[in-house]
């Protein structure tokens, strides 16, 4: 990738998310800050892209204490559902960016979120002319049942229609997100799900197993007895059966619950993932220099008061950061692991290595250590046990 105005010849390469907070209900599975409301007066969206202004501006400065040469390559609008937001928000916050930032990549890459309900045709024209090159669509399942299970909204027009409405408004980097592992879904329910995004030429799939955070609706039904548990054992036959379905499709497995075409990897997530910097605009928004780790409150009020600036995370621990090298499925040498862990816990995390490797959970290639199919199927195990072995105190 070419760099335009940098003489930096390693330039950090950035990204930022924007968050934007409401949907139309909550979910009953969701932990991200979100809240419920159909119709939002536009005099909320005038000042929330205000204090987004003045975040950025903030936070910028703080990003040049850590990174003096900051390149600008990805932007995410997330939430929440971006595709509630009026566009001039959009165009706002990109030429604000573009402002700040004294270099970025040539091609930026622009996604946002968007739900079936609420993406209309309008929506994705405006997205498209406003630079907005990648679209994320929150399906979770076509499966009512399942659907249900989540406490999600379900228009089957809208589901049939989305794809269609992105593909007129020529976006071809289109990513479905479903969700697989509810109880009472089959592995024949995931694989149509995938079939149906897959008949509408997506380039990408996240495919997330279920999990169960505190605090959400989801965790209190299941407490309660209104919902069934999830099935550990069912999860993973879903999603070792779901991801030889998207390989034989010609779709690489580059994270353990994303896949892509060639070329069409989410770069924003890559630099999550890779421990790359990047700015959290908007309430709840959190960001990384490199080195510092910051947090606005959950708190939209607070957020909007002007008065709050992010906190920073004193209790991230460097050694916090390799659980992202470890989700990736490309080769990893030892020493990028061990650069974020402690002296005194290396001799634990490679006697951890050489048992994962034993157990067949990695298999070298030279210096270099691959994670295996079955080191994918029992990822969870694999990171848990690495992760204790680099924070023993």
């Amino acid at each position: 990738m070419n760099v335009r105005n940098s003489t930096d010849p390693r330039p950090a390469l950035t990204g930022v998310y924007i968050h934007l907070p409401y949907c139309d209900v909550k979910c009953a599975y969701c932990d991200f800050y979100s809240l419920a409301k159909r119709h939002i007066p536009d005099s909320f969206w005038r000042e929330y892209s205000e204090r987004l202004v003045e975040d950025l501006a903030m936070q910028f400065e703080t990003l040049l204490e850590d990174v003096p040469r900051p390149v600008l390559a990805s932007v995410f609008f997330g939430g929440g559902t971006p595709s509630k937001a009026p566009p001039y928000l959009f165009e706002k916050i990109l030429q604000k960016l573009q402002e700040t930032f004294s270099s970025s990549l040539n091609t930026i890459e622009v996604s946002a979120e968007a739900n079936p309900e609420s993406l209309t045709p309008e929506v994705a024209k405006d997205w498209k002319s406003l630079g907005v090159n990648r679209v994320s669509v929150g399906m979770q399942s076509l499966d009512k049942e399942v659907l249900h299970y989540l406490g999600r909204l379900f228009n089957p027009k809208a589901y049939s229609e989305v794809f269609s409405i992105l593909q007129d408004a020529k976006f071809t980097n289109i990513n479905a997100d479903f969700i697989t592992g509810v109880p009472g879904q089959s592995v024949q329910s995931t694989l149509d799900d995938i079939e149906f995004a897959l008949k509408r030429s997506v380039s990408h799939l996240s495919l997330y197993q279920l999990t169960v955070e505190d605090g959400t609706l989801l965790k209190s039904r299941i407490r309660r007895g209104l919902r069934p548990s999830l099935d550990d054992a069912m999860q993973v036959k879903q999603m070792q059966r779901a991801a030889e379905f998207l390989r034989e499709r010609g779709f690489h497995r580059y994270e353990i619950s994303n896949f892509a075409k060639p070329g069409t990897q989410c770069r924003h997530n890559l630099l999550y993932w890779t421990n790359r910097p990047y700015l959290g605009l908007g309430v709840s928004a959190h960001t990384f220099t490199g080195t510092r780790r910051f947090f606005h409150a959950r708190s939209l009020d607070a957020y909007l008061s002007k008065a709050t600036k992010q906190t920073q995370d004193t209790l991230a621990r460097p050694q916090d950061a390799f659980l992202n090298l470890l989700r990736l499925t490309k080769k990893v040498h030892p020493s990028r692991l061990l650069a974020y862990v402690p002296p005194h816990e290396k001799e634990r995390v490679l006697k951890e290595i050489e048992d994962a490797v034993a157990k067949g959970y990695w298999q070298r290639e030279g210096a270099l250590l691959r994670p295996t199919r079955r080191g994918l199927r029992f990822s969870d195990a694999l990171i848990f046990a690495l992760w204790n072995a680099a924070s023993v105190p």
